[in-house]
């Protein structure tokens, strides 16, 4: 039995290959079984584990921080009956049907990943960030250099219910999850869509969303205590992603992905970009 997961790209979208490069996963309900040999066809019951080698870069809008490279990617899946685990996201499906899926997520914070290299959402990549150099109004709307240290940024995992739905070729996915590790008690919603352009030997889809994240979420990562006390965003995206399988074990991926940050995480005094620009070229191995 073989299961097809389509993912999609948020902010912050990025564990390993999917946070990192695509920013998040997106968990499909099982959809016609897999024809051609596809890093995405999972058999379900086994693990999952290949490695992505090519070249490509996702862009820090941290202000001083330099942009994550992306080389070396792992990634790790299982599908069970129920239970299934996607690199750093976890969740149990508590009814599947032909069309709509609804699960049990649990999904880390990926703001993380701009602070610390080290995070386990970069794979490969180590360092992290202390204090950031600012341009920052002053009450007279003049600016002046400050400095504020970056308070630590702690690994946070949110959970809660998500829908999957698949219409004709459309698959999508709504997220509506809360912060459970303590750290900010904040929400998140996350949707998207995806829509195959060509689905041969050759895949090219594209897919659009976008995540609103709670003041509690913005000010957590974004804010300055006592300086910038931000409200709730709405960050949209979009991505063009190809993907064309070799053979059982290799397969070519590129894709392009940009994130228009909310304006509440755009006008913090640490964030130097209005967006963020993920791109990567280069093969698929899967392991086993």
């Amino acid at each position: 039995m073989s299961s097809n997961r389509h993912k999609w790209v948020f902010n912050t979208s990025m564990a390993a290959l999917l946070s990192v490069a695509f920013c998040a996963p997106l968990q499909a309900a099982p959809v016609s079984g897999c024809t051609v040999p596809s890093p995405d066809c999972v058999e379900v019951g086994q693990f999952d584990f290949s490695v992505s080698l090519g070249i490509g870069s996702r862009s820090n809008p941290v202000m001083g921080e330099s942009d994550i490279p992306l080389v070396v990617i792992p990634q790790i899946s299982y599908y069970g009956k129920r239970f299934f685990l996607e690199n750093l996201d976890l969740g149990v499906t508590l009814y599947e049907g032909r069309s709509n899926t609804f699960n049990l997520l649990a999904s880390p914070g990926y703001d993380r990943v701009f602070f610390y290299r080290n995070d386990l959402q970069n794979f490969f990549v180590s360092g992290a960030t202390g204090a950031v150099t600012v341009a920052a109004p002053t009450d007279k709307e003049l600016y002046q250099a400050q400095e504020f240290e970056v308070r630590p940024r702690r690994t946070t995992y949110l959970a809660g219910p998500e829908w999957l739905f698949q219409y004709g070729n459309i698959v999508g996915q709504v997220d509506a999850l809360y912060e459970v590790t303590g750290r900010h008690d904040g929400y998140e919603v996350r949707a998207a869509v995806a829509a195959p352009i060509i689905q041969t030997e050759h895949s090219l889809v594209v897919s659009g969303g976008l995540t609103w994240k709670s003041a509690e979420v913005v000010h957590y990562y974004y804010g300055v205590d006592g300086f910038y006390e931000p409200g709730a965003a709405l960050s949209p995206f979009l991505k063009l992603g190809y993907t064309r399988a070799l053979s059982d074990r290799w397969s070519i991926n590129a894709f392009i992905h940009y994130e228009r940050l909310g304006s509440a995480i755009a006008d913090s005094p640490i964030i130097s970009d209005k967006g963020v620009t993920t791109a990567f070229a280069g093969v698929v191995l899967r392991v086993f």
